[in-house]
């Protein structure tokens, strides 16, 4: 009976608790529920808003684009009857300035007859002003002469008193090397810029060891090539690298050659000569022509000297591919280019440059080189050696060592003699005070006191 009863009551709370979960699980689906039912809701109202807006922006836009197009309407409207209106007075101003090209032209012809006059005025006006120029630079020539005189004259003092002062650096070099040394001494390598090495040429100095056919001036070269060559004919161009050397005395090619050379250059470097020259040269003959245009060539390209031409005439020589002992001219294509090449190894530090005499000034001449006026004056002023420099140093500063040493010597000497003569009176007031009858008197004499060995080299010293 009892266990039936609990059992019963077991069942009652059972299901009383089982009712009871129920319950919380039924409230939490509600209260769950009624949470999503108000998201959604929230959702959709925000969703609906959203919507009113955009249709409220779409309604403002149609509004604002309508506008738009009745303003663009109403703006292109009144363009086309400005346009309108703009074309007509575009038509009365084309009448308007018909009449005023007609206006123009009848002033032009005018102007045209004024300034004809006007231009042979100017044209007398330049003559007189060229006269003018040619007396300045007749001038300029002359005061160019005096200064190249005067620097010449000034250099040539420098280099006297310079070249005084190097020798007597090499005559010390060789006392000190001899006499304080005593080591072999011999004249330095760079001591022969004394001897003219390396010293720049001034204006009117021939260069050294010239040849007769490097003095010889460019013009003079060609008038006797075209000489030559006349007097020879056309001849063969093609000729053979064993046989180079022309008939004539100085001439490294034959004047035929160098001739055809002469008239390729001018045919095709004939940009190098002025057009007013050329027009002046027309009426001369063809070898005189080709001289003058020659001279300005040869003064645009830098030439010379016959050696020039003889150089130049090898640029314009081409090699055979069948037999490289044979050479014609080049194409007339590869002119410039050998020009170029010519040109680039005339400027060339290693080309020897002439200069005409400061007396016979010409202006179209080249510039005197002085790229080595400042190596030459350093070379002067460095004559002496570095090794030599050291030597002169290392034996400054023995000397100077050695006055230090005989100095104190001296002063030691002089020490001693005064310490020499203060022993000797001081011997002398020994001798007295020994020597006095006042020790006689005396209980204990100072011989007495003083120790025997004094006295005994005292003895001696009397």
């Amino acid at each position: 009976m009892v266990t039936s009863q609990i059992n019963l009551f077991k069942a009652v709370v059972s299901t009383q608790s089982t009712g009871d979960d129920f319950a919380a699980q039924l409230q939490h689906l509600r209260v769950q529920d009624a949470e999503e039912y108000n998201m959604v809701k929230i959702k959709l109202e925000t969703d609906v808003q959203v919507l009113e807006q955009q249709l409220q922006a779409m309604r403002a836009t149609y509004q604002l684009n309508s506008e738009k197009l009745d303003y663009n309407f109403q703006v292109l409207k009144k363009r086309d009857e400005e346009n309108t209106i703009t074309k007509s007075q575009q038509k009365r101003k084309i009448t308007r300035l018909q009449d005023t090209l007609n206006n123009l032209k009848s002033k032009f012809a005018k102007q045209e007859a004024h300034y004809r006059d006007e231009n042979q005025q100017l044209a007398d006006v330049y003559k007189r002003i060229t006269d003018q120029f040619k007396e300045l630079q007749k001038k300029s020539k002359h005061f160019q002469a005096t200064d190249t005189k005067k620097f010449i004259d000034v250099w040539v003092m420098n280099e006297e008193e310079a070249m005084e002062l190097a020798k007597k650096v090499m005559d010390e070099d060789s006392i000190v090397h001899c006499q304080q040394l005593g080591l072999d001494w011999s004249v330095p390598e760079t001591a022969k810029v004394l001897e003219g090495e390396g010293r720049p040429l001034l204006a009117g100095e021939p260069p050294k060891q010239a040849s007769t056919s490097s003095l010889k001036s460019a013009r003079a070269a060609v008038e006797d090539v075209m000489r030559a060559a006349s007097e020879a004919g056309s001849g063969q161009l093609e000729f053979s690298r064993s046989t180079m050397g022309g008939e004539g005395k100085g001439h490294k090619f034959s004047p035929v050659l160098i001739k055809s050379v002469l008239e390729l250059l001018c045919a095709e470097a004939d940009f190098l000569v002025e057009k007013k020259l050329v027009h002046l040269l027309a009426p001369l003959e063809h070898d005189e022509r080709l001289l003058m245009k020659l001279d300005s060539i040869f003064k645009a390209i830098g030439v010379e000297t016959e050696d020039d031409i003889n150089r130049l005439t090898e640029y314009f020589l081409a090699t055979v591919e069948d037999n490289p002992d044979q050479a014609n001219l080049i194409h007339p294509n590869e002119v410039l280019k050998a020009i170029r090449l010519f040109v680039a190894d005339s400027v060339s530090p290693n080309k020897v440059t002439t200069h005409k005499p400061a007396v016979e000034f010409d202006s179209t001449a080249p510039a005197r080189d002085s790229g080595n006026d400042a190596g030459y004056w350093q070379a002067l002023a460095n004559i002496l050696p570095k090794s030599h420099e050291l030597k002169w140093d290392a034996l400054l500063e023995g000397l100077q060592k050695y006055h230090g040493v005989l100095a104190q010597r001296a002063k030691l000497i002089e020490d001693t003699d005064k310490l020499q003569n203060q022993n000797s009176e001081l011997r002398m007031l020994l001798q007295q005070y020994i020597g006095s009858r006042v020790n006689q008197d005396l209980q204990i004499p100072p011989t007495h006191t003083i120790p025997s060995e004094v006295l005994r080299d005292y003895a001696i010293d009397s």
